[in-house]
């Protein structure tokens, strides 16, 4: 699927050169030696450097080998006659190498490392070796039993288990009997060649004895290995290795017909599984072929061919086991030889010398055939323009869409280009350059035009159509320069010189741009140079809006002028994305405005080449190494896709799209959102698949639960409106899905609808009801399915949806039996939710029955109701089952207060005691709840007697003094009728000055006020107590953390070797001691041993600082409950006369206030330092470590101690 583009093309001519007949050119020099008669002539820089006149040693004798010696400075030229012309120095020496009888028919061929050389003539073999002596001569006629039995790589096993055809079939001593024609062979030139290795070599020869030439193969020891099988087979002369492979290419002789090619295995048998695509215009004149060579990638094959006295180079490549030919150059009668090969250095040039001393070097480039303007892929197949739509459907060669069959040889391809009319103009160029006429001949138009004089005897590189001019543009290169033209009968001259690498029209203005192989890209149009890139020897240029897209031959990818990637072996365009194959064979994509590769990365085959995609399609096109077609699809291009399905409200087109690529179909809800449920009447209505649609709401729902939910829900309803039975028959599994994948599910429904849908079935309603059950059954538990279907109390439903779950008869159909045989419809119920273990539903039936007039007097369904209540602890659940006007709401509520009780919560079953009617048990569970409040509210509700209460009250106030409960002792005291001054006793002593100063009674303030004067010298003393205390601890937390930062000062200047001190080290021998490392008992301890080293204040402790940490933040707390009490306090002393006490009182609060508010900063900074940080130093750093500057370690634990505490104290006012 691919052309051949032209690129660097070096060319000069040389009068001097006319009469050549061989060439050379050096690898690394690239010095071009050139042999004629007389002379050897040496070329540097397309200058002549020195002329060697070998007249006298040459002595008419033809060269027929010519190289430079890479190790030296020599070039041999072995001679037909058998001798050597070593030149070195200017001076020519000649050597005997073997003794040649017919000097007219010999060949000579060195091998890739010039160690070997290969001499023969169709009697005899020589291989000599570097310094040209002989060191094999073998003869070209043996016997069968000379050859070499050796293993072949062609099937399995040695030569004598192949497979040969139909001479395998044969049995032993019979032989195929047909007589060969008498075919006569064009030259009987002896043609010797060397495999790429150099292992093998092959020698074609003719016979003058049996009138047959042979092909035979020897190893590099002259060891003959094979014969080809020439069975009705008539070689030529010329052949070649395919490098890289066991193949050889052997042109062939017909009779009355043009010269064909065959190809060989190592075995000698041919292959034929190639197809060899041949040109069908016939002629009188019979096309010869008169050289074939590979180049060393093996990617193309070169032919020499004599067609009408014309001598033309033809360039075939191979696809999908196809070889059809790309370019054709055409010479003049005038030239009296072509002589040419492919370059020794780079794979892809090959070098030309005619007669008349025109020299040409062409880089050929195969490249992709696809045309972005008509995306189709334009391939040259011989004689024929193959037009391949590839990304709609792969269609392999040979063939095609569509073909325009030419009149002539292709020499090379115009792509089509967009007229005004938005219509597409194909144009398929033929050039006869026998005749000066430019020809061109499609289905569509025809054009004549006229080549000027000067491009007609040289190479058409490329040509272009430029619509503007309706002319054609031609690159032509000629004697020695190269231009660039428009041909016809207004002919002008656009450019002349040289490095011309690429020729072609931007599409955005259609100008006529040129690159140069140093990188320049000029618009020819207007003269202007457009940017540069690096230098290149070829390019494929693509472009892209306004910009170009370059793939240059280094594998570079350039956007205009700016480098984006280095490693591209092939590149496509498709709207603003670059897609390119790297060389770890991964596709990825290049956004053309900002340069830079997408994230999308996919893998494909090793040696694979992007050939064809389009915007309008997801399908992007591979050709493997093999040659095989491959369509894949990237997600980023399916996803653009299925948005514009979407976008369009295509919604069944973009399912079925998404379900094809494995795309999750919730995207559909994830990218239309609630339109996606706005738009479901048009796509419900719009298929019958009901599949499509079910997997639809299970993406949905498993992804957007309540978004999914609500489109199920939508879909539900649709259906379930649908009044044409035969589409809602088609519809109804749609309709199961959608109410089973709701939240809840809901199964009771799609029972319910599949009874009510299968009464409106006319025909075959067993089949509708078994279909739907089964579909149930993929979305719900056998088990649960079940006893959704008992739920409904149809036994009939059951014991189908039992069948339809596969369930096993033996544990069903007892049950339904025994169901089946209950009389009573409400006791058959009851049943039914005791086989489903729904106790809530027996219940409620329980209820039912308990309830009803032939109950008769026993209580057995009320004794089955408490069985299930306590059995299955459905207490609080049984009371929503029931109201309070119904017969069995008390003994419900005296049920579950007796589990509440049981349970100790006794204020939650004194409520539902009190609900239940049972006054005693009230009392008794507000009592043992200690709550008073409680207790007098319940009493007031039942009305108990005042009596009664305060009975309970003393048994309450007795539990809550032992409980040292002031506060609800006081309300308990009130409560059984004690004075008040014991009332007022107990406030004080739960510190409730505010309630103790309503209580009092009017006279009796006295005890309080000495209450209250005690208690506010007790605290003034413990606040100046802890006002001493503070800052002693807060100035020792100082000295230690003074001593740590000394400590790490001292480790950090190599003074100290340990961060331990002396106290630290005994403390840690002594902790380790007696214990196992490993031992879970002893990381207990040690942490206890730690926290009671943290409450211990003992100076020089290994965690005093965190001790002292503890001890400042207590008082923060401390002095927090302090500010509540006084809030009360206070107030009060001023109420009864004691003002200086109340003012001292607040003066040292607020004192003590603003110290610790002001101290909280020091203590506990915002920003830590490694002082800071409690605990010993030597935890906190690897022991390991260096001895360095140590600011913070890298990781700590935040101890809790390092949590400052709250510095916001209550106001205290007067």
């Amino acid at each position: 699927m691919k052309n051949l583009q032209i690129g660097r093309v070096k060319t000069f001519e040389k009068t001097k050169l006319a009469g050549c007949d061989l060439f050379a050119v050096h690898p690394i020099l690239e010095t071009i030696a050139v042999s004629t008669k007389n002379e050897l002539i040496l070329l540097e820089d397309q200058v002549v450097s020195s002329t060697i006149n070998w007249s006298n040693e040459r002595n008419g004798v033809q060269v027929i080998s010519l190289a430079f010696r890479t190790d030296g400075d020599q070039i041999v030229a072995i001679l037909a006659d058998g001798r050597a012309l070593v030149i070195e120095d200017g001076s020519v020496i000649e050597l005997e190498v073997a003794e040649i009888e017919n000097s007219t028919v010999t060949a000579a061929e060195w091998t890739g490392d010039e160690q070997t050389l290969a001499l023969a003539d169709n009697q005899t073999l020589y291989l000599a070796d570097s310094s040209l002596v002989p060191f094999v001569v073998r003869p070209l006629n043996f016997s069968e039993s000379d050859r070499k039995s050796v293993p072949v790589n062609v099937g399995w096993g040695s030569e004598s288990t192949q497979f040969r055809g139909s001479a395998g079939k044969l049995k032993p001593g019979e032989k195929i009997e047909k007589e060969r024609e008498d075919v006569e062979q064009v030259s009987k030139q002896t043609s010797v060649h060397w495999r790429w290795d150099g292992e093998i070599v092959a020698v074609s020869h003719y016979s003058e004895q049996s009138k047959i030439r042979n092909l035979t193969i020897f190893d590099k020891n002259g060891e003959i290995l094979n014969n080809m099988n020439i069975r009705n087979i008539y070689l030529s002369h010329c052949f070649a290795h395919k490098p890289n492979a066991n193949l050889l290419c052997s042109a062939i002789l017909e009779q009355g017909s043009d010269d064909r090619i065959v190809f060989y295995e190592r075995n000698g048998e041919t292959r034929n599984s190639y197809v060899v695509k041949w040109p069908t215009n016939q002629n009188e004149s019979k096309r010869v072929i008169e050289k074939i060579e590979w180049n060393s990638t093996g990617t193309i094959l070169a032919m020499l061919t004599v067609y009408e006295n014309s001598r033309r180079l033809e360039l075939w490549h191979l696809s999908n086991y196809e070889f059809t030919r790309k370019l054709c150059w055409r010479f003049p009668e005038s030239e009296s030889s072509v002589i040419w090969k492919w370059s020794t250095v780079d794979s892809q040039n090959v070098e030309i010398l005619l007669g008349s001393g025109q020299f040409f070097s062409v880089h050929i480039n195969p490249v992709s055939s696809f045309s972005d303007a008509i995306s189709q892929n334009v391939v040259v197949a011989t004689d024929e323009l193959r037009m391949y739509s590839l990304y709609r459907r792969v269609v392999p060669p040979p063939m095609c869409d569509h073909s325009i069959r030419c009149l002539s040889d292709i020499t090379g391809k115009l792509f089509p280009v967009s007229l005004p009319e938005e219509t597409m103009r194909i144009y398929d160029i033929s050039v006869s350059q026998d005749s000066d006429d430019y020809k061109f001949d499609s289905e569509r138009a025809s054009i004549d035009e006229v080549l000027h004089e000067e491009v007609t005897d040289g190479i058409i590189c490329g040509f272009v159509y430029d619509e503007p001019t309706e002319s054609f543009i031609i690159w032509v290169a000629s004697h020695g320069k190269q231009i660039i033209c428009r041909v016809g009968a207004n002919f002008e001259k656009f450019l002349e010189g040289d490095n011309i690498g690429w020729m072609g029209v931007n599409p955005q203005n259609s100008h006529i741009e040129v690159a140069f192989n140093n990188g320049k890209f000029l618009d020819l149009t207007t003269s202007d140079e457009i940017f540069k890139i690096e230098e290149f020897a070829s390019v494929e240029v693509h472009f892209i809006q306004n910009r170009h897209v370059i793939l240059a031959d280094n594998s570079t990818i350039f956007i205009d002028s700016s480098k984006v990637s280095q490693d591209a072996a092939s590149i496509m365009t498709r709207g603003n994305d670059i897609l390119l194959i790297d060389f770890d064979n991964k596709l990825r994509f290049v956004d053309v405005e900002s340069g830079k590769t997408l994230e999308d990365i996919r893998d494909v085959e090793a040696g694979s080449e992007l050939v064809a995609c389009d915007s309008g399609s997801a399908n992007v096109i591979l050709q493997a190494a093999r040659g095989n077609l491959e369509t894949i699809q990237p997600r980023r291009y399916v996803m653009a896709q299925t948005r514009e399905y979407l976008d369009k409200k295509q919604y069944i087109q973009s399912f079925k799209w998404m379900k094809k690529h494995r795309v999750d179909m919730s995207y559909a809800m994830k990218y239309k959102g609630e339109e996606l449920e706005n738009d479901m009447v048009i796509w419900l209505a719009s298929t019958n698949d009901s599949q499509l649609l079910e997997q639809l709401l299970v993406s949905c729902t498993e992804v957007f639960e309540f978004e999914g939910s609500s489109l199920c829900m939508s879909v539900a309803r649709f259906i379930s409106d649908i009044e044409d039975v035969d589409r809602k028959t088609k519809m109804f599994p749609l309709l199961l899905t959608a109410l089973l994948r709701l939240k809840p599910s809901k199964i009771n429904e799609c029972l319910k609808e599949v009874q009510e849908h299968v009464e409106k079935v006319v025909n075959r309603k067993d089949v509708f009801t078994r279909d739907s059950l089964h579909h149930i059954s993929f979305f719900v538990p056998a088990k649960e399915l079940f006893n959704c279907a008992l739920s409904t109390y149809d036994l009939k439903l059951a014991q189908q949806v039992a069948e339809a779950s596969n369930y096993d008869p033996k544990e069903y159909l007892p049950v339904l039996n025994k169901l089946n045989r209950i009389g009573c419809t409400l006791e058959r119920q009851y049943r039914i939710n005791v086989v489903r273990d729904a106790w809530i539903d027996a219940i409620r039936s329980l209820l039912v029955l308990d309830s009803s007039e032939d109950r008769g007097s026993e209580e057995v369904w009320w004794n089955d109701i408490k069985d299930i209540i306590q059995r299955e602890w459905l207490h609080q659940k049984a009371l929503t089952l029931v109201n309070p006007g119904d017969k069995r709401y008390k003994e419900c509520c005296e049920l579950y207060a007796i589990e509440l009780e049981r349970k100790i919560h006794w204020r939650e079953a004194a409520l539902f005691f009190e609900l239940s009617g049972n006054t005693e048990k009230t009392l008794k569970c507000w009592e043992m709840s200690r709550d008073v409040d409680g207790l007098a509210a319940s009493a007031r509700r039942l009305a108990v007697d005042s009596g009664k209460l305060k009975i309970h009250a003393i048994k309450m106030s007795t539990t809550l003094r032992e409980a040292r409960q002031p506060k609800e002792l006081a309300k308990a005291l009130k409560l059984a009728g004690s004075s008040s001054n014991q009332i007022v006793q107990t406030l004080c002593d739960a510190f409730e000055w505010t309630e103790a100063s309503r209580e009092v009674e009017v006279g009796k303030e006295e005890s309080l006020k000495i209450a209250a004067v005690s208690r506010n010298e007790q605290i003034l003393l413990d606040l100046k107590r802890r006002q001493t205390e503070f800052e002693k601890y807060k100035k020792r937390l100082i000295v230690v953390r003074e001593n740590k930062l000394k400590r790490v000062e001292q480790f950090a200047a190599g003074e100290v070797d340990d961060l331990r001190d002396d106290i630290s080290v005994i403390s840690s021998i002594s902790s380790r001691s007696g214990s196992s490392k490993v031992s879970m008992a002893s990381t207990v301890r040690r942490k206890k041993q730690i926290e009671k080293k943290k409450s211990s204040l003992k100076e020089g402790g290994e965690y005093e600082d965190s001790a002292l940490l503890n001890v400042l933040a207590e008082n923060y707390k401390w002095l927090e409950n302090i500010g509540n009490e006084l809030s009360q306090l206070i107030p009060l002393l001023m109420t009864t006369g004691h003002f200086t006490e109340a003012l001292k009182m607040k003066s040292v609060y607020d004192e003590f206030v603003l110290k610790l508010q002001k101290s909280k900063a020091s203590i506990w900074p915002e920003n830590l330092s490694i002082q800071q940080l409690p605990g010993p130093l030597y935890t906190l750093f690897d022991p390991n470590q260096e001895p360095s500057p140590i600011p913070m370690p890298p990781i700590f634990r935040l101890e809790p101690e390092l949590v400052a505490p709250s510095a916001s104290f209550p106001s205290v006012f007067l």
